[in-house]
């Protein structure tokens, strides 16, 4: 009898346990890392974002000072800057989402695809 209290609260505490621990990781979630790619629909200086569209869905891009810009393929890419993104070209930027927004570390654009 004195056997199966003792284990019973081995088994409750474990289960408490279990269950504090559990908030604390859901407390730290990692940012989920992505891309997104398409047609650069509009762009938005002063507010830092750009509109991509593939197909009829279009998504946000946020861009800031980290964000490191190239223009070409990725086979062959110079270093390059926001200033020549132009609207209707190809882009190709990765990063980490915040909700539905990719929050650019590198932006990869050409003319076509």
């Amino acid at each position: 009898m004195t056997r199966s209290i003792l284990t019973n609260i081995a088994l409750y505490l474990g289960v408490l346990a279990g269950i504090a621990i559990v908030p604390a990781r859901a407390a730290d979630p990692k940012a989920k890392e992505g891309r997104i790619t398409g047609t650069v629909h509009m762009m938005e200086k002063d507010k830092s974002t750009i509109v991509v569209r593939k197909g009829n869905v279009e998504r946000q891009v946020i861009y800031n000072g980290n964000t490191k810009w190239l223009y070409g393929t990725q086979a062959s890419s110079k270093p390059s800057s926001f200033d020549q993104l132009k609207q209707d070209w190809y882009i190709n930027c990765q990063g980490t989402f915040e909700g539905m927004k990719l929050v650019a570390s590198a932006c990869r654009f050409r003319e076509s695809k």
